[in-house]
């Protein structure tokens, strides 16, 4: 039975379905204070937040069963992302749920600053009728400058097309391909994209890169009378430097939903927000019912998929590229987790380098999660449970293990092949595997031996020279020791040289046995491995 600890409101719909799920209980503590939650944090096998309770290093420290913190939303402020990777704890959120709702907001906000909403309301309703005094200006014609084309970025240029409006963006992570896809011209640097866009709106995430990236210098390179948007994270644009353009007038309008402090209580906010040409509204960006109705569906599945180890979507401390089904990666994550396990059991010596290949299309996209997979696989005989995805570079990193990753987009005998070659101080060793109508997974070279080997449960490898009667001998050793042959797979570099085989066995065989098949005249190594 797995244990959930809310800590934040979630609504009926997230908790519905904790309720239908038969395999989890949960308790309910509302934004517990610091010490409350280092007090009963220890008991819980998932957490799940928003943004009223900090996820700190002392907090996943004293979580001692803590497998997954699931975060209600995009942001991830109130996570110690590191301290959780550093524990193998997953972390996720829900970048997707609440996409459309601040793309709406996005646009509500650059029409209300652009024809004065607010002011004009609030006159109305003084009853005063002064029409004259709320000129403001039309979307269309003008050019609008995205930073960052990224799920929200992309939407609000889609949007915009339809006011008739030319569409630039800033994203140095972002090709021209996909760009053009949604007919947005993608800009060198961001001085191009300050220079000539009338409208600005910021869709970045707030992390060191893009702190303070709209300050002084930036705002000067903008056009007379520009209008800047911030529905995205507080501290991208300086807010000084924000105030000073706008009492200028350098800045013609600002619409702003987020704060570099929330609530917004210093001076230099009461005196932004103050003015008339700011259009403000207190972080709503996810703010509609569907969106918050989403956000906890979404979180709560996700949580209890990991924890049952079906899924693991939107994990930020997880390689995975965004929108990956992890269901359909998962054959071959096991596949390569077999390669690694297979490595661990067979190399003599210390590991220093771990060289992987991938090639085809299928697996030469996932390259990163693929690797972790491998390392998992690798570490895991010698770690146990105390290696997982989220921890296992991590781990060969402090054991002093370089990992290097190639990609090929053929591969010359299987459709889809992953390669791996472990050098440690006493030897190479090279295993290849591959899917069997994409489910099954095969090893298909050990070293320089071309097999078909099935990975799965107990296995005796075995080094021969090729000569007759090999196979008939160790048969008949085994079956006097009781041992069941489940599959016999074996290749050779030429018929009387050398030759190796790898046998599928029904239970694990013991010592003495081992010694029995290593006594053979014409058998040079025996290894037994579980995978």
């Amino acid at each position: 039975m797995h244990k959930v600890l809310i800590t934040d409101d979630i609504g009926s719909a997230g908790l519905a379905l904790l309720d239908a799920a038969h395999d989890v209980k949960y308790d309910v503590v509302k934004l517990p204070t610091r010490e409350k939650m280092l007090e009963i944090i220890g008991e819980y096998d998932a957490v799940i937040t928003r943004s009223g309770t900090p996820l700190t290093a002392d907090v996943f420290a004293a979580a001692r069963e803590l497998k997954v913190a699931g975060r209600a939303g995009v942001g991830m402020d109130n996570v110690d992302i590191d301290a959780a990777t550093l524990r193998g704890i997953l972390v996720m959120n829900t970048p997707e749920a609440n996409t459309l709702a601040a793309t709406e907001l996005t646009l509500t906000l650059m029409l209300a600053m652009c024809r004065y909403l607010p002011l004009a309301n609030a006159s109305i309703k003084r009853g005063e009728w002064t029409r004259s005094k709320f000129l403001g200006v039309q979307l269309h014609n003008k050019t609008l400058g995205v930073i960052g084309l990224g799920r929200i970025g992309s939407r609000v240029a889609i949007r915009c097309q339809a006011f008739g409006m030319k569409v630039i963006a800033y994203d140095p992570y972002l090709s021209e391909e996909v760009a053009d896809r949604i007919h947005v011209q993608l800009v060198g640097d961001l001085d191009e994209l300050l220079a000539a866009a009338d409208i600005i709106t910021v869709h970045t995430p707030l992390t060191d890169e893009t702190r303070g990236m709209i300050g002084t210098r930036e705002i000067a390179r903008m056009k007379d009378g520009v209008y800047l948007v911030n529905c995205a994270r507080g501290g991208i644009i300086e807010e000084q430097a924000l105030y000073n353009g706008l009492v200028s007038g350098k800045i013609a309008g600002a619409a702003i939903d987020v704060y570099s402090s929330e609530p917004p209580r210093t001076d230099l906010l009461k005196q932004l927000l103050a003015l008339d040409k700011v259009v403000a509204t207190p972080h709503i960006g996810a703010n509609t019912v569907e969106a918050q109705r989403d956000v906890a569906v979404q979180i709560v599945q996700q949580v209890i998929d990991a924890l049952r180890g079906e899924n693991f979507r939107n994990v930020v401390n997880l390689p995975f590229a965004e929108g990956v089904d992890y269901r359909s990666l998962a054959p071959y994550m096991s596949l390569a987790e077999k390669i690694g396990s297979l490595h661990m059991q067979l190399i003599q010596g210390r590991i220093g380098r771990v060289e992987v290949e991938f090639r085809g299309e299928e697996v030469e996209e996932h390259v990163k999660p693929l690797t972790v997979a491998l390392l998992k696989g690798l570490l895991a005989p010698i770690l146990s449970d105390a290696v997982n995805y989220v921890n296992a570079p991590r781990l060969a990193e402090e054991r002093g293990i370089v990992v290097s990753q190639t990609r090929h987009p053929a591969a010359e005998d299987y459709s889809n092949v992953i390669l791996c070659r472990v050098i440690s101080t006493r030897e190479t060793r090279l295993i290849g595997g591959a899917l069997f109508l994409k489910m099954q997974p095969r090893i298909v070279l050990l070293d320089d031996f071309r097999i078909d080997a099935l990975p799965n449960g107990p296995a005796l490898i075995v080094s021969n020279q090729d000569v007759p009667g090999v196979i008939g001998k160790v048969g008949t050793l085994l079956g006097a020791n009781n041992i069941n042959i489940a599959e016999w797979r074996m290749g050779r570099r030429e018929p009387g040289g050398m030759a190796m085989s790898y046998i599928n066995i029904d239970a694990p065989t013991n010592d003495e046995v081992l010694a029995q098949l290593r006594a053979l005249p014409m058998i040079l190594e025996v290894r037994q491995v579980t995978v």
